[in-house]
């Protein structure tokens, strides 16, 4: 896992989740403030990338801020490698409240199988 962020921008990496189940893998980012029209997912190879391209909230006249636990301006980025038995041509991403879960299954011939008995 890297981040992906080139020399004049500021990005942080976020959290990633990683979980193998018989049929594939969940991956989750944590991407606070990020929605569906924010995000960036590309595969290449094995190679899954994501970075959020968030444009700055337009804040109120007056506007202070006192305490904060994330930059809601902030950008993320990272590339993480699929493991091996994964297929990316099945991969599926949904984004909601700043959590972008992605679904990878593993190639049908990883898979569990029942083996009929003749």
């Amino acid at each position: 896992m890297s981040n992906t962020c080139t020399c004049n921008e500021t990005c942080a990496t976020p959290a990633v989740y990683m979980a193998e189940r018989p049929e594939g893998y969940d991956i989750t980012f944590e991407v606070p403030g990020a929605g569906k029209g924010d995000v960036d997912l590309h595969v290449d190879g094995r190679t899954l990338r994501l970075r959020t391209n968030k444009k700055p909230a337009e804040k109120p006249a007056g506007y202070r801020e006192s305490i904060r636990e994330f930059d809601p301006d902030l950008n993320y980025a990272v590339s993480v490698d699929l493991p091996e038995l994964a297929d990316p041509a099945t991969i599926k991403a949904t984004v909601e409240n700043g959590v972008l879960r992605v679904f990878v299954a593993k190639r049908p011939e990883n898979q569990p199988r029942r083996i009929e008995i003749g």
